[in-house]
């Protein structure tokens, strides 16, 4: 048996108890998806011409092994929520209760379309939880546009697990601030140091105005010590401010 029949395998073994046969209705779909698992972590690529390569098939030709992925890809009856969630939902049920997780928000324009997606941070990777892709002019969206994508969310992570949620200043709505509260969740958003606040029985202030002393040169030294060390994006002007729930 050769490696990658062994891991099709493995991977069916592990996925039949996962994913509900509801999702897949026809197990050639659920290894069509063993098959393409095996071949992106073989040939690191998402070209289905490489996944062909290790995928057993009576099809003689490496046009129709393609053709399988593609019909796969493309199939109408196949939601990935129905066959993603239950994998997470798995994954992280073994985390211990009253564990801190972090999920980034974050939009990524594919003109004319903007991806919105919710990842869980883990060793250092953005791991998928929930997405939604719409048309829309701008890398900017309405609280409305992503309230669906951090629904998705609260019903894959477990209630026992605490949530603090990152995001850009593009994300900063008050009906967010609102939903964060309502679900227990802490929030960390990056704000312009000019943004107003409104605290109760306070007056209005500037975010910087609400820093503790020294906190700004602290931040601004931490930022010089990993620009030097790493490689990093150039900064902008804001500071990141938490919201504690």
């Amino acid at each position: 048996m050769n490696e990658a029949k062994q891991l099709h395998d493995d991977l069916m073994r592990a996925l039949l108890p996962i994913v509900p046969r509801r999702a897949y209705q026809n197990i050639h779909r659920l290894s069509t998806l063993a098959w393409g698992v095996i071949g992106l972590c073989l040939r690191h690529t998402v070209r289905l011409g490489a996944w062909a390569e290790v995928l057993e098939s009576r099809a003689t030709s490496a046009a129709g092994r393609v053709r399988r992925f593609s019909r796969w890809l493309h199939h109408p009856a196949i939601h990935p929520q129905q066959w993603y969630a239950p994998v997470l939902q798995v994954a992280l049920g073994d985390w211990p209760p009253n564990a801190g997780v972090y999920v980034a928000l974050d939009t990524t324009a594919l003109t004319p379309f903007v991806l919105i997606c919710a990842s869980l941070i883990y060793r250092g990777r953005a791991i998928p939880l929930a997405w939604r892709a719409m048309q829309h002019r701008s890398a900017k969206v309405a609280f409305e546009d992503y309230q669906p994508v951090l629904e998705q969310v609260r019903s894959i992570v477990p209630p026992s697990l605490v949530i603090t949620l990152l995001a850009d200043r593009g994300f900063v709505h008050e009906h967010l601030l609102h939903y964060v509260h309502k679900q227990h969740w802490h929030i960390r958003l990056r704000l312009m140091s000019n943004t107003l606040v409104h605290l109760p029985d306070q007056p209005v202030s500037a975010v910087r105005d609400l820093c503790p002393p020294g906190f700004r040169e602290s931040v601004l030294s931490a930022r010089s010590a990993f620009r030097s060390s790493c490689w990093a994006s150039p900064p902008g002007s804001g500071l990141s401010a938490g919201f504690p729930r």
